[in-house]
């Protein structure tokens, strides 16, 4: 037999155990319950087979859901999809390993970079020429932070503020404010200049003697006025310029009213002795003279200028309040010019030395100044004219009476006439604002 023919069989054994072990791995992928790849797995026909391992639901995070699914759907693991050609792995039944699954890249959000404003450094001042001390209860406390914003450019001016907020002068002894001011003084504060705003918390009766008197009586403002001269006095006997702010309208117009009348005891005193009253009241209410939280500003622009409370004030306010006080206050640091803190004392006039007449003043050597010019008397108008009846029949100069049409006469007769009875206007004379001709001669 040829060689050939000898190893026929050995060929047919080999493919027919092929086709064996190929049919055997079909069969095996086609029963239910077999493990298939990217499926779970389930009990065949009510029961499990031996390493079945049933499989907790698949849950996708809510945000993650696409149109159609809800939280708590069961999701099932996307299928594979069937890949081409021939694979030893498919053959034999062995799992292949799932391809990479694409993820989008996770992008952080960006922070975004604001600027951020710096806060403003206030220079310190060192070795002021001017002091300013400002004494009062809260009120006086936003004054304080106006006069601050004021001179806070200026090197030569700082502004002390010393402030008792609750404190009166009806309930409180009369030397209190008094003393406190000297012990401030005598404790090494610098006064050149000093403003006081108080009062907000004194409508309230009086003790004198037995008798507590009732707010704003004749007796009331007697003592009242004496415990404000007593502190325009501290500073005169030390002779410090005062600036007495007055107090401002309030929400309730019962208090405002009240508030009113005390200032008027504020400026009697201290126009009395030498001070500087500033009145605050026209800038914070409207044309009715009512009270307003909102108004113009230093700058001219709408702003809120009270708290809600209706009587403190806001940044804007106190700047407003420093407003009203700028002009008294540079007059008496030094006609305005900044680094001029001086305070304007009277100086004491000394005769000169040595017994000589002093120098005449320049004013003698001027001419005198003209008369001033008289004026000129008018002739006075009656105060009723002549009295002429409106159904007086007019009458012609030889008087008769003007019964029929006026009769056109004279050089005026032709351009009348045709004026008025054939409607042709007369002609423009040359240069008047009726010529329209063009062009002009």
């Amino acid at each position: 037999m040829e060689p050939s023919m000898r190893s026929m069989p050995v060929f047919r054994l080999l493919a027919i155990a092929l086709l064996l072990v190929t049919g055997s791995g079909f069969a095996a992928m086609a029963q239910p319950g077999y493990p298939q790849p990217g499926y779970p797995q389930r009990a065949p026909y009510g029961y499990a087979p031996p390493g079945y391992a049933p499989q907790q639901p698949a849950y996708r995070d809510p945000r993650a859901y696409p149109p159609g699914y809800y939280p708590g759907k069961l999701v099932r693991p996307a299928q594979p999809a069937p890949e081409q050609g021939f694979s030893f792995r498919r053959l034999f039944g062995a799992q292949e390993e799932p391809p990479p699954v694409a993820r989008r890249p996770v992008v952080k959000p960006r922070k975004l970079a604001f600027p951020v404003a710096a806060a403003r450094q206030e220079k310190p001042k060192v070795n002021p020429s001017a002091h300013v001390v400002v004494f009062g209860d809260a009120l006086a406390d936003s004054a304080a932070q106006g006069l601050d914003r004021m001179f806070s450019e200026d090197q030569n001016v700082a502004v002390a503020p010393k402030v008792r907020a609750d404190s009166n002068l009806v309930r409180s002894d009369p030397a209190d404010w008094p003393n406190f001011i000297k012990a401030t003084l005598d404790g090494g504060q610098k006064a050149t200049v000093a403003v006081v705003m108080l009062g907000l918390n004194d409508r309230q009766s009086i003790r004198d003697g037995e008798a507590n008197l009732e707010l704003l009586s004749d007796r009331w403002k007697e003592l009242y006025r004496q415990r404000v001269d007593g502190i325009l006095r501290t500073f005169q006997e030390r002779a410090i310029p005062v600036v007495w702010i007055g107090l401002p309208p309030v929400k309730s117009s019962s208090v405002s009213e009240d508030l009113s009348i005390m200032n008027e005891i504020y400026r009697e005193s201290v126009q009395r002795l030498g001070g500087t009253y500033v009145d605050i009241w026209p800038g914070f209410v409207d044309d009715e003279n009512r009270y307003v939280s909102t108004g113009p500003d230093v700058d001219g622009e709408p702003a809120k200028l009270r708290s809600n409370d209706g009587v403190s004030f806001t940044k804007a306010g106190a700047r407003k309040i420093a407003h009203f006080v700028d002009t008294d206050m540079k007059r008496i640091l030094g006609n305005g010019q900044p680094g001029t803190a001086t305070a304007a004392l009277p100086q004491p006039t000394e005769a000169p030395s040595g017994g000589n007449p002093a120098a005449p003043p320049i004013e003698a050597a001027l001419p005198p100044p003209p008369d001033a010019p008289v004026p000129v008397s008018l002739p006075s108008k009656p105060v009723v004219g002549p009295v002429l009846p409106l159904t007086r029949p007019d009458v012609a100069p030889g008087g008769t009476l003007v019964s029929g049409a006026p009769k056109f006469t004279g050089d005026h007769a032709y351009p009348v006439q045709r004026a008025l009875r054939n409607g042709v206007a007369p002609s423009a004379r040359p240069g008047r604002a009726d010529d329209f001709r063009w062009p002009r001669t």
